[in-house]
């Protein structure tokens, strides 16, 4: 047997979505003054170009709850929940304001901050979509249209190509780090001096101005933005894309900085309108928006896009939502389950419509069903509450879908994890780790041709993943097709060295080629056809057994060793049984023998 597959995680989308679909691209259109039919076919592509080009407009409505205008959200009153939840949770406000005045003292310390008047900017608005930004969700008021692009570059393209020049003199070009699942090119502002200074010139003079003026709902005044943390970040096609995610700060800066013409691909990926509608960019322009949008930098194929990433502070608005947040993610990393519980509780209780922190609250009751046994099953079902609730407010969150398939393969449920990656593959058609998993759930429902083709695709993603090429070899090869396998097995060993699985598959396919090769002797009606069979397998098993000695140095504990060893031995046995096919062969021009004769004396050796 080949090596198994890994467990698949999840995701599910929910029974009336494709309803809800039509119904949220029809109000999306009559939202924007678009009242005339539009073909059943083309409503979806109407629909999400309206949300990337056109405003809401100011209807009238009396609606509660959710929708694609907004959400209803009332006044946080801070001291009626202090007294509602105690002590605790006022010492963790007090902690947010103490965390939060350091940061804003360190930004200062490495970028721009100063008095400045704002400057309205050019700007077209995209809508976020229904659920309003985590933290100041009642000062975000309606329409949450609130995804700003510029219509007018904020440096020109001269500017961003100098900015570009700068960062590589600063050697951002060679440096990389992982983001997600991802390896990205580029670096962080607060190492690059002279780069630095270029992006604290354009703060001032355009960048911080413009953002003020387009919310004047938060930013009290350009004294007050602080730029926490920027980087800039280089694509290309080994580093082509990012995870979808939130940002972490209250508003978010995305500024383009290669022309378009210098890459294939790119563009920024805003999860809630669809992947085919794209937000690109030219150099010098640039997006700002609220942090808690889920968005991505879309897959870069050919050439390179740099760009600048910088998440903003408000000097004097505390996010106490998002810092209740992330303590709690660090609980969980601790293993402070219960600790992480309650502060994800606490953050809900300021903002009941955080999507991330119900994601956030399910992950570690799920992680606490894993340790706490005696609990499982009310954790899991908990667990599910909550990412359903997420879901509610997030249908495409295909985060939220894939972690709701983690729950429904612990809990038994297969068709439902098979149906939620399906969901979760809809919405991000090219995350290799989603892809990958979907495919090993299409393997298990014995759907072979589709888990194939879902293999093909997380490697046209990326083709240096490891696991999907021995999963793709694998399948192959129980299908019958040993070349084909052999081809991704090879591959694998290539991409991933360092791992003996590829190893391991690749001897096995190996070995089994030199057993039915010798088999094959039996049917032998000259010496030449023998001796050709007997070269064909000692090759092989020759293959197998540097295979396997490759295992042995790369597989760790003494019953992999064991095992390792026993299959090495088997391979060398019966390669020296392939080798004294040639001198027995003779008996077949001597008429002592059959072919049947000469595989038994061969089984004998």
């Amino acid at each position: 047997m080949f090596t198994a597959r890994a467990l698949a995680l999840v995701c599910l989308l929910q029974p009336a979505a494709a309803q809800d679909a039509v119904l949220s691209d029809k109000m999306a259109l009559w939202q924007r003054g678009l009242h005339e039919e539009v073909p059943a076919h083309s409503l979806s592509s109407w629909a999400r170009h309206a949300r990337t080009s056109l405003p809401v407009l100011r209807h009238r409505g009396g609606s509660s709850g959710c929708g694609e205008t907004g959400c209803d959200v009332n006044v946080v009153d801070y001291a009626a929940l202090s007294r509602k939840l105690g002590p605790e949770f006022a010492a963790a406000l007090a902690e947010n304001a103490k965390e939060h005045k350091e940061d804003c003292r360190k930004s200062c310390e490495k970028f721009y901050c100063g008095a400045a008047a704002s400057k309205p900017w050019k700007t077209r608005s995209i809508s976020m979509g229904s659920v309003p930004p985590e933290d100041f969700a009642n000062e975000f008021e309606f329409p949450l249209d609130l995804i700003k692009v510029t219509e007018e570059p904020v440096v020109s393209a001269a500017e961003a190509a100098k900015a570009i020049e700068i960062a590589r003199s600063e050697n951002v070009d060679i440096n990389e780090y992982t983001s997600g699942k991802y390896r990205l090119g580029g670096d962080w502002l607060a190492k690059m001096d002279k780069t630095r200074a270029w992006f604290n010139d354009a703060l001032e003079a355009r960048i911080f101005p413009a953002i003020a003026a387009s919310f004047p709902e938060v930013v009290t005044n350009v004294s007050t933005l602080r730029a926490h943390s920027v980087a800039m970040l280089k694509y290309n096609a080994t580093h082509p894309r990012t995870d979808v995610h939130i940002d972490n700060g209250v508003l978010a800066l995305t500024l383009a900085l290669s022309p378009q013409d210098d890459y294939v691909g790119g563009g920024t990926f805003f999860e809630h309108l669809g992947e085919d509608a794209l937000v690109e960019m030219d150099a010098g322009h640039a997006t700002w928006r609220p942090g808690s949008v889920r968005h991505g930098g879309h897959r870069v194929s050919k050439g390179e896009r740099y760009i600048i990433g910088a998440f903003l502070l408000l000097e004097d608005r505390v996010e106490h939502v998002r810092r209740l947040k992330n303590r709690g993610a660090k609980l969980r990393g601790a293993g402070d389950l219960a600790g992480a519980a309650k502060l994800f509780e606490w953050a809900l209780a300021i903002n009941p419509k955080c999507a991330t922190c119900l994601k956030d609250w399910s992950e570690a009751l799920s992680a606490r069903a894993d340790v706490e046994p005696g609990r499982r099953e009310e954790d899991l079902s908990d667990a599910e509450t909550h990412l359903r609730a997420a879901l509610d407010l997030l249908p495409s969150d295909s985060d939220a879908l894939f972690s709701l398939g983690v729950l429904l393969s612990k809990r038994g449920d297969a068709a439902g994890a098979l149906a939620a990656y399906e969901a979760s593959a809809d919405v991000n058609a090219d995350d290799v780790e989603l892809l990958y998993n979907l495919a090993v759930k299409l393997g298990e429902a014995g759907r072979r041709e589709e888990e194939a083709s879902m293999y093909r695709r997380a490697l046209d993603a990326d083709p240096a993943f490891g696991k999907a090429r021995c999963n793709l070899g694998a399948a192959l090869a129980e299908g019958g097709d040993l070349d084909g396998a052999l081809l991704e097995f090879l591959e694998a060993v290539r991409y991933d060295p360092a791992s003996p699985t590829p190893w391991q598959n690749l001897a096995t396919l190996y070995h089994k080629r030199g057993v039915e090769a010798v088999q094959g002797l039996a049917s032998c009606a000259t010496r030449e056809a023998a001796v050709a069979i007997g070269r064909k397998a000692e090759e092989a098993l020759g293959e197998a057994t540097d295979s396997w000695r490759k295992v042995m140095d790369l597989v760790d504990g003494a019953e992999a060793k064991a095992d390792t060893t026993a299959r090495l031995v088997q391979a060398l046995s019966l390669r020296g049984r392939a080798a004294a096919v040639e001198e027995l062969a003779d008996f077949f021009e001597s008429g002592v023998a059959t072919a049947g004769d000469v595989v038994g004396r061969i089984e004998g050796l």
